[in-house]
């Protein structure tokens, strides 16, 4: 199952290589989706796919290193019966998640989305929204 974290970096360690030490303790093999990190502080978003237990030997990992971590627990959704198709929201899309079809049609590869919301703000026809999983 891929889960979504998102790693919250202090100034403290910021200069510290805890993204390595967790790849490195564990074996799995973390996806980049985002970064926005300098040494003072920032942001990395994560995809980790996993068996439950794994996910959270990650997740206290990275909290017992000083990281503050919350799981991504919003999904975009695309409504094809609304969709135009007119493209507006590719080219904000900063992972490409959603792209054009051979037959130019709109899709969304979910598995890709850091949930920025450039998307959602960009459909003219609000054929892209954003909701939340139980």
């Amino acid at each position: 199952m891929i889960r979504k974290l998102v790693l919250n970096y202090d100034s403290a360690r910021a200069s510290e290589p805890v993204l390595a030490s967790v790849i490195k303790e564990t074996g799995l093999l973390l996806n980049v989706l985002h970064a926005k990190i300098n040494s003072q502080g920032g942001q990395i978003i994560v995809s980790v796919d996993a068996p439950e237990e794994q996910v959270h030997r990650v997740i206290e990992l990275f909290k017992s290193k000083g990281v503050k971590v919350e799981e991504l627990k919003q999904v975009i959704i695309l409504n094809r019966d609304s969709c135009i198709d007119c493209g507006a929201c590719l080219s904000l899309c900063p992972t490409q998640a959603l792209y054009f079809t051979p037959e130019r049609e709109v899709e969304l590869r979910e598995e890709r989305c850091v949930y920025c919301k450039l998307c959602v703000q960009a459909c003219p026809v609000r054929a892209l929204t954003l909701s939340r999983l139980e």
